[in-house]
Protein backbone atom coordinates (compact mmCIF):
# COMPACT_ATOMS: atom_id res chain seq x y z
CA UNK A 1 0.00 0.00 0.00
CA UNK A 2 1.51 3.42 -0.85
CA UNK A 3 2.75 5.62 1.97
CA UNK A 4 1.61 9.53 1.48
CA UNK A 5 4.57 11.68 3.39
CA UNK A 6 2.40 14.67 5.18
CA UNK A 7 3.82 17.66 7.18
CA UNK A 8 2.65 18.68 10.57
CA UNK A 9 1.23 22.45 9.90
CA UNK A 10 4.00 24.39 8.34
CA UNK A 11 6.87 23.46 10.73
CA UNK A 12 9.97 20.67 10.11
CA UNK A 13 8.04 17.40 11.15
CA UNK A 14 7.14 15.17 8.51
CA UNK A 15 5.38 11.60 8.77
CA UNK A 16 3.81 8.95 6.36
CA UNK A 17 0.30 7.99 6.30
CA UNK A 18 -0.44 4.41 5.23
CA UNK A 19 -4.45 3.09 4.87
CA UNK A 20 -7.58 4.57 5.45
CA UNK A 21 -8.71 2.46 8.92
CA UNK A 22 -11.19 4.54 11.28
CA UNK A 23 -8.88 3.93 14.06
CA UNK A 24 -4.60 4.75 14.22
CA UNK A 25 -1.44 2.63 14.38
CA UNK A 26 1.70 5.00 15.53
CA UNK A 27 4.87 3.57 14.99
CA UNK A 28 8.51 5.24 16.17
CA UNK A 29 11.78 4.70 15.22
CA UNK A 30 15.03 4.61 17.19
CA UNK A 31 18.08 6.55 17.20
CA UNK A 32 19.57 7.95 14.07
CA UNK A 33 17.04 6.03 12.21
CA UNK A 34 14.03 7.39 10.43
CA UNK A 35 10.10 5.95 9.58
CA UNK A 36 12.07 3.70 6.65
CA UNK A 37 12.39 1.83 9.54
CA UNK A 38 8.82 0.27 9.49
CA UNK A 39 8.80 -0.14 5.56
CA UNK A 40 9.10 -3.56 5.67
CA UNK A 41 6.80 -4.46 8.02
CA UNK A 42 3.83 -2.69 6.47
CA UNK A 43 4.57 -3.70 3.28
CA UNK A 44 4.79 -7.41 4.36
CA UNK A 45 1.81 -7.42 7.33
CA UNK A 46 -1.93 -6.54 7.13
CA UNK A 47 -1.74 -3.69 9.72
CA UNK A 48 -2.31 -0.80 6.93
CA UNK A 49 -5.72 -3.02 5.79
CA UNK A 50 -6.94 -2.88 9.09
CA UNK A 51 -5.20 0.56 10.83
CA UNK A 52 -4.51 3.84 9.35
CA UNK A 53 -0.74 3.33 10.08
CA UNK A 54 1.65 7.08 11.09
CA UNK A 55 5.26 6.82 10.77
CA UNK A 56 6.46 10.56 12.09
CA UNK A 57 10.20 10.99 11.57
CA UNK A 58 11.46 12.23 14.98
CA UNK A 59 11.92 16.44 15.21
CA UNK A 60 15.62 16.71 14.04
CA UNK A 61 16.25 13.41 12.20
CA UNK A 62 15.19 11.89 8.54
CA UNK A 63 13.21 14.34 6.69
CA UNK A 64 12.38 16.23 9.76
CA UNK A 65 15.95 17.90 10.53
CA UNK A 66 16.45 21.30 12.95
CA UNK A 67 18.97 22.37 14.57
CA UNK A 68 17.58 23.95 17.86
CA UNK A 69 17.44 22.45 21.08
CA UNK A 70 14.88 19.17 21.39
CA UNK A 71 13.63 17.11 24.55
CA UNK A 72 11.59 13.63 24.24
CA UNK A 73 8.87 16.22 25.77
CA UNK A 74 8.90 17.92 22.46
CA UNK A 75 8.15 14.83 20.70
CA UNK A 76 5.21 13.57 22.56
CA UNK A 77 3.97 17.13 22.24
CA UNK A 78 4.55 16.09 18.32
CA UNK A 79 2.71 12.97 18.27
CA UNK A 80 -0.14 14.68 20.08
CA UNK A 81 -0.26 17.10 17.39
CA UNK A 82 0.25 14.96 14.67
CA UNK A 83 -3.32 12.63 16.24
CA UNK A 84 -5.26 15.80 16.19
CA UNK A 85 -4.25 16.74 12.55
CA UNK A 86 -5.27 13.37 11.30
CA UNK A 87 -8.26 13.38 13.16
CA UNK A 88 -7.74 10.55 16.15
CA UNK A 89 -8.73 10.81 19.71
CA UNK A 90 -6.44 8.40 20.31
CA UNK A 91 -4.00 5.45 18.98
CA UNK A 92 -2.00 2.24 19.76
CA UNK A 93 1.38 3.52 19.89
CA UNK A 94 4.87 1.86 19.74
CA UNK A 95 8.50 2.16 18.79
CA UNK A 96 11.96 1.07 18.98
CA UNK A 97 15.00 1.53 21.24
CA UNK A 98 14.45 5.28 21.79
CA UNK A 99 11.20 5.53 20.09
CA UNK A 100 9.86 3.06 22.47
CA UNK A 101 11.07 5.43 25.32
CA UNK A 102 9.34 8.11 23.43
CA UNK A 103 6.02 6.14 23.24
CA UNK A 104 5.99 5.22 26.95
CA UNK A 105 5.96 8.97 27.78
CA UNK A 106 3.06 9.74 25.34
CA UNK A 107 1.15 6.93 27.36
CA UNK A 108 2.30 8.30 30.28
CA UNK A 109 1.37 11.90 29.40
CA UNK A 110 -2.00 10.92 27.45
CA UNK A 111 -2.57 8.04 28.80
CA UNK A 112 -6.77 8.23 27.85
CA UNK A 113 -5.06 8.46 23.77
CA UNK A 114 -3.45 5.02 24.02
CA UNK A 115 -5.77 2.40 23.83
CA UNK A 116 -2.14 -0.26 23.38
CA UNK A 117 1.58 0.00 23.74
CA UNK A 118 4.20 -1.58 21.77
CA UNK A 119 7.83 -1.52 23.08
CA UNK A 120 10.45 -2.78 21.18
CA UNK A 121 13.63 -3.08 23.15
CA UNK A 122 12.79 -0.20 25.24
CA UNK A 123 16.38 1.36 27.15
CA UNK A 124 16.06 0.94 30.84
CA UNK A 125 18.78 3.30 32.11
CA UNK A 126 19.21 0.93 34.61
CA UNK A 127 19.98 -2.01 33.20
CA UNK A 128 22.47 -0.22 30.57
CA UNK A 129 25.88 -1.94 29.92
CA UNK A 130 29.26 -1.40 28.17
CA UNK A 131 29.00 2.61 26.03
CA UNK A 132 25.41 3.36 26.75
CA UNK A 133 26.19 2.79 30.47
CA UNK A 134 29.02 5.01 30.85
CA UNK A 135 27.19 7.64 28.55
CA UNK A 136 24.17 7.31 31.16
CA UNK A 137 26.90 8.30 33.71
CA UNK A 138 27.98 11.04 32.45
CA UNK A 139 24.35 12.44 30.57
CA UNK A 140 25.29 15.89 31.93
CA UNK A 141 28.05 16.67 29.65
CA UNK A 142 25.70 16.13 26.59
CA UNK A 143 23.88 18.95 27.39
CA UNK A 144 27.09 21.77 27.34
CA UNK A 145 28.51 19.53 24.29
CA UNK A 146 25.30 20.02 22.32
CA UNK A 147 24.92 23.72 23.22
CA UNK A 148 28.39 23.97 21.60
CA UNK A 149 27.50 22.70 18.32
CA UNK A 150 24.03 24.82 18.50
CA UNK A 151 25.98 27.56 18.67
CA UNK A 152 28.25 26.22 15.78
CA UNK A 153 25.63 26.01 13.87
CA UNK A 154 23.93 29.44 14.08
CA UNK A 155 27.44 30.85 12.90
CA UNK A 156 26.81 28.48 9.87
CA UNK A 157 28.98 25.68 10.84
CA UNK A 158 26.82 22.72 9.67
CA UNK A 159 26.25 20.34 6.82
CA UNK A 160 24.00 22.00 4.19
CA UNK A 161 22.41 18.64 2.81
CA UNK A 162 22.43 15.12 4.39
CA UNK A 163 22.20 11.50 2.64
CA UNK A 164 18.90 9.71 3.03
CA UNK A 165 19.19 6.57 4.73
CA UNK A 166 17.07 3.19 3.88
CA UNK A 167 17.09 1.45 6.41
CA UNK A 168 14.65 -1.24 4.46
CA UNK A 169 17.13 -1.52 2.18
CA UNK A 170 20.08 -1.78 4.31
CA UNK A 171 18.25 -4.44 6.46
CA UNK A 172 17.67 -7.14 3.39
CA UNK A 173 21.63 -5.70 2.70
CA UNK A 174 22.51 -7.39 6.49
CA UNK A 175 20.22 -10.39 5.79
CA UNK A 176 21.61 -11.57 2.90
CA UNK A 177 25.10 -11.11 4.70
CA UNK A 178 23.76 -13.15 7.57
CA UNK A 179 22.72 -15.45 5.45
CA UNK A 180 26.38 -16.25 3.90
CA UNK A 181 27.74 -16.81 6.49
CA UNK A 182 28.99 -13.59 8.01
CA UNK A 183 29.65 -12.53 11.97
CA UNK A 184 26.46 -12.10 13.25
CA UNK A 185 27.80 -9.46 15.73
CA UNK A 186 29.75 -8.21 13.82
CA UNK A 187 27.21 -7.09 11.03
CA UNK A 188 24.79 -5.67 13.28
CA UNK A 189 27.61 -3.59 14.87
CA UNK A 190 27.31 -1.34 11.93
CA UNK A 191 23.51 -0.15 13.20
CA UNK A 192 25.06 1.63 16.23
CA UNK A 193 28.39 2.36 14.90
CA UNK A 194 28.40 6.62 15.55
CA UNK A 195 30.35 7.39 12.77
CA UNK A 196 27.91 5.57 10.26
CA UNK A 197 24.81 7.17 11.83
CA UNK A 198 26.47 10.36 11.81
CA UNK A 199 26.21 10.70 8.40
CA UNK A 200 22.49 10.89 8.48
CA UNK A 201 21.61 12.50 11.31
CA UNK A 202 23.01 16.35 12.39
CA UNK A 203 25.33 16.44 14.90
CA UNK A 204 23.22 18.06 17.88
CA UNK A 205 20.17 16.01 17.17
CA UNK A 206 22.27 12.54 17.48
CA UNK A 207 23.57 14.23 20.93
CA UNK A 208 20.10 15.05 22.02
CA UNK A 209 18.80 11.56 20.93
CA UNK A 210 21.79 10.14 22.75
CA UNK A 211 20.91 11.68 25.87
CA UNK A 212 17.14 11.12 25.86
CA UNK A 213 18.19 7.45 25.16
CA UNK A 214 19.55 7.21 28.34
CA UNK A 215 17.54 9.33 30.06
CA UNK A 216 15.91 7.49 33.04
CA UNK A 217 12.34 6.74 32.63
CA UNK A 218 9.36 7.47 35.40
CA UNK A 219 7.97 4.32 36.99
CA UNK A 220 7.00 1.72 34.85
CA UNK A 221 4.11 0.77 36.97
CA UNK A 222 2.63 4.18 35.75
CA UNK A 223 1.67 2.87 32.38
CA UNK A 224 -2.08 2.12 31.99
CA UNK A 225 -2.49 0.47 28.10
CA UNK A 226 -1.97 -2.98 27.51
CA UNK A 227 1.64 -3.26 26.46
CA UNK A 228 3.37 -5.54 24.18
CA UNK A 229 7.08 -5.81 24.89
CA UNK A 230 9.83 -7.44 23.02
CA UNK A 231 13.45 -7.68 23.72
CA UNK A 232 16.46 -9.06 21.92
CA UNK A 233 18.09 -12.45 23.94
CA UNK A 234 21.64 -10.80 23.11
CA UNK A 235 23.40 -7.86 25.75
CA UNK A 236 24.65 -5.29 22.83
CA UNK A 237 23.01 -2.35 25.24
CA UNK A 238 22.23 -4.30 28.37
CA UNK A 239 21.10 -7.27 30.47
CA UNK A 240 17.41 -8.73 29.21
CA UNK A 241 16.71 -10.55 32.33
CA UNK A 242 16.94 -7.72 34.17
CA UNK A 243 15.12 -5.56 31.96
CA UNK A 244 12.30 -8.14 31.96
CA UNK A 245 12.25 -8.03 35.52
CA UNK A 246 11.46 -4.09 35.50
CA UNK A 247 9.39 -4.13 33.10
CA UNK A 248 7.22 -6.74 34.69
CA UNK A 249 6.24 -3.86 36.92
CA UNK A 250 3.94 -2.77 34.01
CA UNK A 251 0.30 -3.61 34.94
CA UNK A 252 -1.20 -4.92 31.85
CA UNK A 253 1.87 -6.55 29.80
CA UNK A 254 2.63 -9.21 27.67
CA UNK A 255 6.99 -9.92 27.55
CA UNK A 256 8.36 -11.85 24.34
CA UNK A 257 12.30 -12.19 24.05
CA UNK A 258 13.42 -12.44 20.35
CA UNK A 259 16.81 -14.59 19.48
CA UNK A 260 18.35 -10.75 18.29
CA UNK A 261 21.04 -8.76 19.12
CA UNK A 262 18.71 -5.81 19.26
CA UNK A 263 17.60 -4.90 15.86
CA UNK A 264 14.69 -6.91 15.72
CA UNK A 265 13.80 -5.42 12.76
CA UNK A 266 16.64 -6.58 10.56
CA UNK A 267 17.21 -9.88 12.42
CA UNK A 268 14.28 -11.05 12.92
CA UNK A 269 11.55 -9.32 10.46
CA UNK A 270 8.85 -12.46 10.42
CA UNK A 271 9.10 -12.74 14.33
CA UNK A 272 8.54 -9.03 14.50
CA UNK A 273 5.24 -8.95 12.56
CA UNK A 274 3.83 -12.19 13.88
CA UNK A 275 4.23 -10.99 17.53
CA UNK A 276 2.54 -7.63 16.46
CA UNK A 277 -0.42 -8.92 14.23
CA UNK A 278 -1.19 -11.51 17.19
CA UNK A 279 -0.88 -8.82 19.94
CA UNK A 280 -3.09 -6.73 17.75
CA UNK A 281 -5.71 -9.14 16.81
CA UNK A 282 -5.88 -9.91 21.17
CA UNK A 283 -6.51 -6.16 21.56
CA UNK A 284 -8.79 -6.37 18.82
CA UNK A 285 -10.71 -9.36 20.41
CA UNK A 286 -11.01 -6.68 23.49
CA UNK A 287 -12.11 -3.86 22.11
CA UNK A 288 -15.04 -5.92 20.17
CA UNK A 289 -16.12 -7.78 23.58
CA UNK A 290 -16.03 -4.12 25.17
Amino acid sequence: MEQEMRRLGAGPVHFRRVGRADRALVLLHGLASNGSRWNELIRNSSLAKRWTVLVPDLRGQGSSVVREPIRSEDWVADLAAMLDQEGFADCVIGGHCLGANVAARFALRFPERVRGLILIEPMVAETLSGALAMLARARGLLGPLTAAVLAANRLGLRRRSLPTLNLEQLDRETRRKMAEGRDRQALTRRYGSPLHDLRYVPVASYLQSLRETVRPMPPWNGLRASTLVLLSSGSRFGDCGRTQSLLRAIPSHSIAVVEAEHWIHAEEPQALRLHIEHWLGSLETVDADD
